[in-house]
């Protein structure tokens, strides 16, 4: 069975963090989060690289794992890319209106994830939402998708996978 890393690519607000909690309560897919991760870099410390030892020892007891990402700039590049080496890649597009998006960062508890100013996330997801890879799947998340809907999608993705 090879080893599958499922990557949720997707502006702030689209619903990364909730699909991926969804899919590691229903299916045998485990969620990094990946947040808390960079939440927790000390000073100089690599951020992409720490996450990418959070998957490599993840991967030692889950053959398939799911993390989420903006997709965006050269250090994911370079990070998609050294996994890309190790692992099955599937890239899952995740997609909301733009102000839908900040209207649910703006609602959201910041505990659980970076604290970015408005005007910031507007930044991020307008150039979030212009990343392209060649998609596994898109999850249209606007009204929001229903967890039945986006579970079967991520089951059918999963069952090409293995």
């Amino acid at each position: 069975m090879s080893r599958v890393l499922y990557i949720l690519i997707g502006p702030k607000g689209s619903g990364k963090t909730h699909i991926g909690m969804l899919v590691h309560r229903h299916t045998n897919i485990h969620f990094v989060r990946v947040e808390p991760i960079w939440l927790s870099l000390a000073p100089g410390e690599d951020g992409w690289q720490k996450v990418e030892d959070a998957i490599d020892a993840a991967f030692l007891t889950h053959d398939h794992i799911m993390i989420e990402s903006l997709g965006a700039g050269e250090g994911f590049l370079a990070f998609y890319h050294s996994l890309r080496a190790k692992y099955e890649i599937k890239m899952i597009r995740v997609y909301a209106d733009l102000n839908t998006c900040l209207q649910r960062v703006r609602t959201r508890s910041s505990a659980d994830h970076i604290p970015v100013s408005d005007d910031k996330v507007a930044e991020y997801n307008c150039i979030a939402a212009e990343v392209t890879y060649p998609w596994a799947l898109e999850i249209d998340n606007n009204q929001p998708a229903s967890d039945d809907k986006i579970l079967a999608a991520i089951r059918e993705l999963q069952a090409v996978s293995t």
